[in-house]
């Protein structure tokens, strides 16, 4: 079953470059993920594709403001990456703000996300910081594991503070209470680089094992969940075989059509 990830947490902190590594990590047997950013004070499209120009037609925004939202809408406004193809963006476009559309409609918000979760295998929420914009409060009602990411100063922690959600420390900095994620101090110079001139996909190369094993506790997460549903279909499938269940009580879900078939754009990106 599909799984639905989102990240949010305090400004600065990471969050951004982390979607890109989970998707990296998520998608390295095949399985396909996309990364949706609802934040149209900063359009993310030209950060992740820097050399290719995206019109309005491909933008989020598009999708939000419309009637009502289909797989095949979600689709058809993905961009698949040419060297990474199992993985999908979406997200606003350069020039566009939040005065570029209507106001989001929050069930709009949920619709999107849930037929984009018919189409791959992960999809990855990345928020912003404001609870203000409809995206994040209905991201983090649909995902089926949150993730808050703050930087380790006075910010962070006020940030943080009397919240449920799983945390991890960003990885471009180095003070004491995150020091087991941070990269080595000659590292960052390159994580900053690959952030800076559009390279935020290669970023994990550059992150140290104590950082690496902190995203391996995520995975670990999600496979425990995965392995959680498997069972108990297999415990209802068993239940059904004994005659425990009622044959009208028992329905086989309908196969679902959609993924990369829909013909989502490929677009360049680093190599």
């Amino acid at each position: 079953m599909s799984k639905t990830i989102t990240v949010w947490g305090s400004p600065g902190s990471g969050k951004s470059m982390f979607c890109c590594i989970l998707a990296k990590a998520l998608t390295r047997d095949k399985r396909k993920a996309i990364i949706i950013s609802g934040e149209p004070g900063i359009p993310m499209l030209p950060v992740w594709l820097p050399e290719q120009i995206t019109t309005t037609a491909v933008s989020i925004g598009q999708v939000l403001t419309s009637v009502e939202i289909d797989t095949s809408q979600v689709a058809s406004h993905v961009t698949v990456l040419k060297n990474y193809p199992y993985i999908g963006l979406m997200g606003y476009c350069a020039g566009e703000n939040p005065l570029s559309y209507p106001e989001t409609d929050y069930q709009m918000a949920l619709q999107l996300i849930s037929s984009a979760k018919k189409l791959v295998d992960y999809v990855i929420l990345d928020c912003g910081s404001a609870m203000t914009n409809v995206f994040t409060p209905a991201a983090i009602e649909s995902g089926d594991l949150v993730l808050r990411i703050v930087t380790p100063d006075l910010k962070g922690i006020v940030y943080l503070r009397f919240t449920r959600y799983c945390t991890i420390s960003s990885f471009n900095t180095v003070t004491a209470r995150s020091e087991s994620f941070s990269p080595a101090p000659a590292m960052v110079k390159e994580i900053d680089r690959c952030a800076t001139e559009g390279g935020m996909f290669q970023a994990i190369k550059y992150c140290n094992s104590k950082y690496t094993a902190s995203l391996n506790k995520i995975l670990e997460a999600l496979e425990q969940m995965e392995l959680a549903e498997r069972q108990e279909e297999d415990a209802y499938e068993a239940g059904y075989e004994d005659g425990e269940y009622p044959e009208e009580e028992y329905e086989q879900a309908p196969d679902e059509e959609g993924g990369y078939e829909y013909g989502y754009r490929e677009a360049d990106s680093d190599e």
